[in-house]
């Protein structure tokens, strides 16, 4: 197992983040049924000779608030980026490997039906997700009404970390909009500004902690380009924050110079142009001049963009895509003077104004 696949075998093994997932994600009616603090992790180890244990699975059993007798909400992580097309037969066989070891073990309800079991499955890849969420649609039909009845029906519910609604997710003060947030941050700011949310939606559950701070040194990091020898062997929340906002200026100081270096060669070919053309050394200077110029003013107009996402990112949490690419395109006065609303706005429509 993966450290990506063992970081989400961690976090939903917390029954903070099961029931965030339900209430928070999900959102159907028939949660509210559920007296979401009797969760309890059940076994899910129970196998055939052909069917070996998944890590990836897990059992949570929650009572019914009219009756107490127990649903059952099987949760799959699925990591890989190709789904599996037969998703439905997976999850048809679990289930049913499932029922043999309630009913076994004589932990069947009072009314000696079988439980209900609620499958969702949890898929975090960026490409879309291709197999049908019902079995029945992968069986052959005849043509014949009469045969219908005896279709195997189950269906799935399919949680898309990619196709989460970002408003959904910003809304949510939860740590599992937390995970979905930042497992979708592409950059460095968006990252730094999901960690106070993160610390402040955790609260005081120490091995919760502990788990998102496995995963941002074993997942996060390595991802936005630290090497694990920039990494400590034991990494706090808020020192992951400091490092990558000590990571982010020492970014803005080399882009600077980067930009500064590319104004002076910009100036010196311009003018060795203008002096070739008229003939006097004035025409160096002057374009030396307007090339360093150039590279200074590029290198403040970056600085201040990276500024002012940090600023609005530890103010607002991430930060719409919109706002991003508004920033990013923006001029240097421009910037600063949303950089001067930003520090006492309190919506960020009031940064960028009409």
């Amino acid at each position: 197992m993966g450290q990506h696949d063992s970081s989400y075998h961690l976090f939903f093994s917390h029954a903070r983040m099961i029931r965030d997932l339900l209430r928070e994600i999900l959102g159907e009616t028939w949660v509210s049924l559920l007296d979401l603090s009797s969760a309890e992790r059940v076994p899910s180890s129970f196998t055939s000779r052909r069917h070996q244990k998944r890590e990836s699975d897990f059992i949570w059993r929650f009572r019914r608030k009219d009756t107490g007798e127990p649903v059952y909400v099987y949760i799959l992580l699925e990591f890989q980026s190709r789904p599996d097309p037969y998703m439905a037969v997976r999850l048809m066989t679990y289930i049913g490997l499932f029922f043999e070891y309630l009913i076994a073990q004589g932990l069947l309800p009072k009314s000696g039906k079988l439980p209900l079991v609620i499958p969702v499955v949890v898929y975090n890849g960026i490409g879309p997700w291709g197999p049908p969420l019902e079995l029945a649609e992968l069986i052959e039909r005849l043509d014949d009404p009469s045969a219908e009845q005896y279709v195997p029906r189950l269906l799935y519910r399919l949680v898309h970390e990619a196709k989460v609604p970002r408003e959904l997710l910003a809304a949510s003060e939860s740590p599992v909009a937390d995970l979905f947030r930042m497992e979708g941050s592409t950059a460095w700011d968006e990252v730094i500004g999901g960690f106070g949310p993160l610390l402040e939606h955790v609260g005081d559950d120490e091995s919760l902690l502990r788990a998102f701070e496995e995963w941002i040194k074993n997942v996060i990091f390595p991802r936005l380009g630290l090497s694990s020898d920039e990494i400590p062997g034991r990494l706090s929340l808020k020192g992951a924050e400091t490092m990558l906002a000590e990571r982010i200026d020492e970014w803005n100081r080399k882009l600077a110079e980067e930009n500064l270096q590319k104004g002076l060669q910009e100036g010196r070919q311009e003018g060795r142009q203008e002096g070739r053309q008229e003939g006097r050394q004035e025409g160096l200077q002057k374009g030396l001049q307007k090339g360093l110029l150039k590279g200074r003013q590029e290198g403040r107009r970056e600085g201040e963009a990276h500024a002012l996402l940090r600023l609005l990112g530890k103010k607002f949490g991430a930060l719409p895509r919109d706002a991003q690419r508004r920033i990013a395109a923006a001029e240097l006065e421009l910037l600063s003077k949303w950089f001067d609303r930003a520090l006492t706005a309190e919506r960020i429509e009031d940064v960028f104004g009409a």
